[in-house]
């Protein structure tokens, strides 16, 4: 079914990002739609469409083309806005890479995708790699400056491109690709297509009571070039008409000092921003009274800090998210303080828990640990990886999504996280999840983090040690504390390896592969 609006089709029953973004300026005009942290540069919905309509006729007169793959590789600014809706509404299929990834695995990301062109920051490491992976006359715009011969994002606008009317795409076309966070390899593209959208950006409404209307200000603390720093956070707030603030680098002081100065309603984070602000120096809880939705995803929140965030935030309505890349927010829980590893079937996906190593038919029983699997019929599910037909394969066997993590079903219907299978140690013929452990261990004030990982034993199989960053404290004191915790015996560390940091990578994710290697090589 379609309809006319201002002479351009809009294909009813599905919507692409740019349908939502155009339908909010339709409706508010005149609200304000993005704030910049950097300058306080403002603009409306009328004048983002505006604008953007005006950058993607200057990228088409750049000699970039509808289908064709296109890069971004920049950092939370209002630029990055710009150009992934732009690219978006030239018809491109957007890229979006991690902009922290070195060089070289950035320029190995575009080559393999045989991508069209690249918008990137002015680094001229970072443009050098794209100018090298991509077709001698592809067309490389930077932002904040220019380097290698590249042109100005920033003035790339119409430049008498005649850009042609949109017209709602394909619903199993491709629309972007974001990538996978890469903690066992180089990241996989995660090709996602236009049908996703609604799925992906209405579940924050429904799941997390996120409000309509100008009142909705969101700060955009997730990096744009995550599914849910783009489309949770970015695209669901303008959805709703609400105000997003580009956050350009997370600095705690000064993200609490947006909150406060602007009336913030609406924080979408990780824990580890959290648990950052709370310890930034002019945090108070009186200034976070104007935040009404509060949802974290992207890793576990230790129960203490949790206890630590609900008076923090007292007006907040709390939300705990797990999705993936692949199929977006499959699971949540409201309201999780107590309740920290369960969740319940999201509003828009279908879950079942499978045998590890089984197939998907063999679903287990009622607390059984099993795998994740997520129906990938879902609208929200991806299409496959970019180029990686064998990894699609496995993923999606049997119609069903592989999550890798490991659940039990409760009784009462909600799953309960235990960890990942990849993780699983096996020690002495029993299995120890990583998270139990640490979940003990980051309940000691002086532990700031902790990775739990197993290496060989010659005796028991696995080992356990836990990699711990904390303050004055060794490992007969942490010892003494799992004792006299809940934690059996046989799950408590026998090593204990004391880091500065822990290792990560670009997309925040711990490296345990390293922290193995590192303890198996002392």
């Amino acid at each position: 079914m379609m309809r006319q609006t201002r002479g351009e089709n809009v294909t009813m029953g599905m919507q692409a990002v740019w349908d939502h973004i155009r339908l909010a300026a339709e409706r508010t005009p005149d609200n304000i739609a993005l704030v910049d942290d950097r300058s306080d540069r403002q603009l409306t919905f009328a004048e983002l469409v505006e604008d953007v309509e005006a950058a993607a006729a200057g990228l088409g007169a750049a000699g970039l083309r509808p289908r064709q793959k296109v890069a971004t590789m920049l950092p939370n600014v209002l630029e990055h806005v710009i150009a992934i809706l732009a690219l978006h509404r030239l018809g491109t299929v957007v890229c979006m890479i991690n902009p922290r990834l070195k060089p070289e695995e950035a320029g190995m990301l575009i080559g393999d995708a045989d991508m069209a062109g690249a918008v990137c920051v002015a680094d001229p490491a970072i443009t050098a790699a794209a100018r090298d992976a991509l077709p001698m006359d592809a067309p490389v715009l930077t932002v904040g400056g220019v380097t290698n011969g590249t042109a100005a994002f920033e003035t790339c606008r119409a430049n008498g491109y005649e850009l042609p009317p949109w017209s709602s795409p394909d619903p199993e076309g491709v629309a972007f690709v974001l990538y996978t966070s890469g903690t066992t390899g180089l990241p996989k593209g995660v090709m996602i297509p236009h049908r996703a959208t609604d799925g992906r950006v209405l579940f924050a409404p429904v799941q997390c009571g996120l409000r309509h209307g100008p009142q909705n200000k969101a700060l955009g603390l997730m990096p744009l070039f995550h599914a849910v720093g783009f489309y949770s956070a970015l695209v669901t707030t303008l959805s709703l008409n609400g105000t997003y603030y580009v956050h350009s680098a997370f600095d705690p002081p000064v993200a609490v000092e947006a909150i406060g100065d602007h009336g913030i309603t609406f924080v979408f984070g990780a824990p580890a921003h959290f648990h950052a602000m709370l310890a930034a120096p002019n945090f108070d809880p009186a200034d976070m009274k104007s935040v009404d939705t509060l949802v974290y995803a992207g890793a576990v929140m230790p129960g203490p800090l949790l206890d630590r965030v609900k008076p923090a935030f007292p007006n907040a309505w709390i939300t705990n998210i797990y999705g993936t890349t692949e199929v977006m927010n499959a699971l949540y829980m409201p309201d999780p303080v107590g309740k920290p590893l369960q969740y319940r079937p999201g509003f828009y996906s279908s879950v079942r828990v499978g045998r590890i190593g089984g197939g998907v038919d063999e679903v287990c029983e009622v607390g059984e640990e099993g795998e994740l699997l997520v129906d990938a019929a879902a609208d929200a599910t991806f299409l496959g990886y970019l180029k990686q037909p064998v990894a699609t394969a496995e993923k999606l066997a049997g119609g069903w999504y592989r999550t890798g993590d490991i659940v039990v079903r409760r009784p009462d219907g909600d799953l309960e996280l235990c960890g990942r299978v990849d993780d699983m140690i096996v020690s002495g013929g029993e299995n120890i999840h990583p998270e139990e452990v640490e979940t003990i261990l980051m309940q000691h004030k002086a532990v700031r983090e902790v990775a739990v990982i197993g290496i060989p034993d010659d005796q028991w199989s696995e080992r356990v040690v836990a990699c711990v960053v904390a303050d004055g404290i060794d490992g007969d004191t942490l010892d003494v504390w799992c004792r006299e915790s809940s934690l059996a015996d046989y799950k408590r560390p026998r090593d204990y390896a004391f880091l500065d940091v822990l290792p990560r990578n670009a997309a925040n994710k711990v490296l345990r592969r390293e922290l193995r290697e590192a303890v198996k090589d002392n």
